[in-house]
């Protein structure tokens, strides 16, 4: 998986953090030849009256669109898995691109990574870990 991607994964839901989940899209933050860290992202919207959690990051749809997306969405860098690459995770991992949606700008990649690197830095109780 390449940092900085945006692949269809299998998240592990909270009520089940060890097996995979729903279909997502979630962002490749980093990972090795047999895992790698993703972050969580959703297309529900977020009632514009309460504060963002810790970690988040609105795309609306323009933005969405440049990355492949065809809805506004949220990247949740609060919820993350660190899951194995197979198949039962990542269902096109056989694919010549596994399942990658897109790969973010170097900007955009820089951007995500400070926003993540303060999370651990200054809220790291918030962050929810899943998968392996």
């Amino acid at each position: 998986m390449v940092p900085g991607a945006f692949v269809r994964v299998h998240f592990p839901t909270r009520e089940k953090p060890r097996q995979p989940g729903l279909l997502h899209i979630a962002y490749v933050l980093g990972g090795t030849a047999t895992e790698a860290m993703v972050a969580y992202t959703t297309s529900q919207p977020w009632p514009p009256t309460v504060p963002l959690p810790a970690g988040a990051r609105l795309f609306d749809r323009e933005e969405a669109a440049s990355l492949n997306q065809s809805r506004a969405f949220m990247l949740r860098l609060d919820i993350l898995a660190k899951l194995p690459l197979a198949e039962p995770w990542f269902p096109d991992l056989a694919l010549p691109n596994q399942g990658t949606i897109a790969v973010a700008s170097l900007r955009l990649q820089a951007e995500l990574t400070d926003l993540a690197t303060n999370l651990v830095r200054r809220r790291r109780d918030l962050i929810q870990m899943r998968g392996l």
